[in-house]
């Protein structure tokens, strides 16, 4: 068991880059990926061989320019990360904006 992370750095100077960079990211959510941050997504996966698949599908969906990392991690690395959120962040203005339903944690299963 296994998370593929998609991270990337889309331009979105002109109007048609920004529009392909939101399509991507909605097309990220279609596909299953749940929302890290803003340029990081992320998706459980079985094994390590089923992200061919994955990165496959990414392909299509990718945009014309920008950068698009994708790497895999397992279980277990995941469960040794470490997040580090500041009391202040649940007050600041980006999640007024996003809405007042942000989870406390994130829940995978």
């Amino acid at each position: 068991m296994g998370w593929l992370f998609v991270c990337f750095d889309l331009p979105v100077v002109e109007k048609e880059d920004l529009r392909q960079a939101n399509a991507f990211r909605k097309d990220l959510l279609k596909l299953g990926y749940y929302m890290l941050q803003n340029s990081m997504y992320v998706k459980a996966c079985v094994t390590y061989e089923k992200t061919e698949k994955h990165i496959k599908r990414i392909k299509t969906i990718a945009p014309t320019s920008g950068s698009i990392q994708i790497f895999f991690i397992t279980d277990i690395q995941w469960s040794k990360s470490v997040c580090i959120q500041k009391t202040d962040y649940k007050k600041s203005k980006y999640l007024k904006d996003i809405g007042e339903n942000i989870p406390e944690q994130m829940t995978f299963w």
